[in-house]
C-alpha cells in the first residue's frame, strides 16, 4: 500500500462534533479559518441507523430495553431518557468508557462516540 503524506497547516483543531464542537468549527470556519474537526466515533448512515420508524410491536423489548443488558452495560447511560431500545446503540458501554465522580457530587456522564456526539 502506498500512501502519500501531505503536510497539512489547520487554524484550530475541534475534538468532537457534538453541539459545542460542531458549532465551534461553523464558527472558525465562517471566520476563515482552516479547521480539522476529530471524532472518536463513526458517521451515522440515516436509513441504516435510525430505527425510530420502527413499530414497537416489531422490537424484541416492543421498544423498551434488555433491563439485564442495560444494568451491565449500561448502567449510567440508562439514566438518560432518550437510552431505549432504538437508540441505545448511540450511547457509550460505560464498562468500555468508565470514568469516576466525587461519591458525595455524583455526575451522570451521559456520551456518544459518533459523529455528531450526543446532538443526534
Amino acid at each position: 500500500m502506498n500512501i502519500r503524506r501531505r503536510r497539512q497547516e489547520y487554524d484550530a483543531i475541534v475534538v468532537g462534533s457534538g453541539m459545542s464542537g460542531g458549532w465551534a468549527a461553523k464558527e472558525l470556519t465562517e471566520l476563515g479559518a482552516t479547521v480539522l474537526v476529530l471524532e472518536a466515533g463513526p458517521a451515522i448512515v440515516p436509513e441504516r441507523d435510525y430505527a425510530e420508524h420502527t413499530r414497537p410491536s416489531e422490537m424484541p423489548y416492543r421498544g423498551w430495553n434488555d433491563r439485564k443488558a442495560l444494568a451491565a452495560d449500561q448502567p449510567i447511560q440508562s439514566q438518560c431518557y432518550a437510552c431505549d431500545e432504538v437508540a441505545r446503540k448511540f450511547f457509550v458501554n460505560d464498562n468500555e468508557h468508565p470514568y469516576t465522580s466525587d461519591s458525595e457530587e455524583p455526575f451522570l456522564w451521559i456520551r456518544g462516540r459518533q459523529v455528531g456526539g450526543r446532538s443526534i
